[in-house]
């Protein structure tokens, strides 16, 4: 094609083909071959092309190349984000996938990473900080139990889900009550603060000395070992049995209800007089001061020899076995007495029987004889042999007269009856000692003692032979 230089338009094409002559241009300088005229008024036919260095109707630009990462795309569109192409320096990435932020590229066209804002693929949160404790991790996972990290309201975070160390896997502190076993601080946990289980409020197993009772199981716990105060060592009540002595309360504790040995089922030890009879120490135990009857306070049963008179079946003990003393060797006394109450003006007849069997039985021997009343008590005492020959005479109503201890002793009769007297005479008023029960019916002179011998006062009088 020709370029016409008269003409101030654009050039027109061949109407029989859109493509240029390949004729050499002329030389005038009014025209070129590669730059159309601005002459408005002139019209081109030929459709714009991307690429050709000229930006067309439709087109954004057009540098004249196929680089899609510098500010004109090969689509001859200004480069956006989202367009799919990465612009040089201006953008990390470009997916061309509507940009969500969720996606690998954000909708900056910028590769998303932790810590942008914006929640990304494997992202579970991302709150743009580097703040570790939040509900947002650093390395954008939300912060949960188990991470490492404490969170609030979290007390601990170990990272692992262990319940026997410091921290929980609830991420709370380990303490005692929360019924977790925490290795090498609790012994237990049940999770209550009751004392008196097997468990105590400490998280310590409950054993005897803790100070805390255990129910069903101690008795008591004092905290201590001593097993002499009201609580053993075994955490039981101390009681008489427990083979324990408890101080100030047993005497002893032989750990059995056994009365006859040395400690007694009242935790007592056993002695003469407690009521019970100690096995291989005690012959009896009557539990009585008591000497004279059949168990002594020695705890030993009464027997003649012992020294001691067993009332109502001995007459005496001397403690030896001479049989010829006064008391014999079956501990039967040689020593016998008449006691009679004489009234005045009365005959003494009925007194006259006992009196006769108070003769009889006059064995000897004897070393005393005496007569006395509640008229002298002292009376008339003759000591030695000459007793024994005065109390045999009495016996035998032997007519007599022996001196002894100051006094002529009369022995005779005097009416229907043997008398004894120390006055000057048998059958006498003398004033004096005298005693003749059986002088006869209706005679009121049946002596007396320190006093008048006939009719005399009222009294009672004695004669012993010993």
């Amino acid at each position: 094609m020709t370029t016409d230089i008269s003409t101030t338009g654009s050039p027109t094409s061949d109407s029989t083909t859109d493509t240029p002559t390949t004729d050499t241009p002329t030389t005038d300088v009014s025209a070129t071959t590669d730059t159309p005229t601005t002459d408005p008024s002139s019209t081109s036919t030929a459709d714009p092309v991307c690429g050709d260095s000229v930006v067309d109707d439709g087109e954004e630009c057009d540098d004249g190349n196929a680089d899609d990462t510098d500010a004109c795309t090969s689509t001859c569109k200004n480069p956006t984000c989202g367009d799919g192409f990465i612009l040089a320096g201006g953008e990390e990435c470009d997916d061309g996938a509507g940009n969500a932020d969720d996606q690998a590229c954000t909708s900056m066209c910028k590769t998303a990473i932790c810590g942008d804002s914006l929640v990304g693929p494997g992202e579970a949160c991302d709150d743009g900080n580097q703040v570790d404790d939040d509900d947002c991790s650093n390395t954008c996972a939300s912060a949960a139990c188990g991470d490492g990290i404490k969170q609030a309201p979290e007390e601990c975070d170990d990272g692992n889900m262990d319940d026997t160390d410091a921290c929980l896997s609830t991420c709370l502190a380990a303490k005692c009550g929360d019924m977790a076993v925490q290795a090498g601080t609790e012994d237990c946990d049940d999770g209550n603060m009751v004392d008196t289980d097997m468990c105590t409020s400490t998280c310590k197993n409950a054993v005897c000395g803790d100070t805390f009772v255990q129910m069903g199981v101690e008795d008591c716990d004092d905290g201590n070992m001593v097993d002499t105060d009201k609580c053993t060592a075994m955490c039981k009540t101390a009681k008489c049995g427990d083979a324990v002595v408890q101080m100030g309360v047993d005497e002893c504790d032989d750990g059995n209800m056994v009365e006859t040995d040395a400690c007694l089922k009242t935790c007592k030890n056993a002695k003469c007089g407690d009521g019970l009879v100690q096995m291989g120490v005690d012959e009896c135990d009557d539990a009585n001061m008591v000497n004279t009857d059949a168990c002594l306070n020695t705890c030993k049963k009464a027997k003649c020899g012992d020294m001691v008179v067993q009332m109502g079946v001995e007459d005496c003990d001397d403690g030896n076995m001479v049989d010829n003393d006064g008391c014999s060797n079956t501990c039967k006394s040689l020593k016998k007495t008449f006691t009679g109450m004489f009234n005045t003006g009365q005959d003494a007849e009925a007194l006259c029987p006992a009196w006769n069997t108070f003769r009889t039985t006059l064995t000897g021997p004897y070393t005393k004889i005496t007569m006395n009343g509640s008229n002298d008590m002292v009376g008339k005492v003759c000591m030695g042999a000459a007793a024994d020959t005065i109390c045999q005479n009495l016996k035998n109503g032997l007519v007599s007269n022996t001196v002894c201890g100051g006094d002529t002793w009369r022995i005779g009769n005097c009416g229907n009856g043997v008398e004894i007297t120390t006055t000057a005479g048998i059958c006498q008023c003398n004033v004096g000692h005298t005693v003749r029960p059986c002088i006869q019916p209706n005679n009121p002179n049946w002596g007396g003692m320190n006093s008048a011998t006939c009719n005399g006062p009222s009294q009672t009088m004695n004669v012993t032979c010993e």
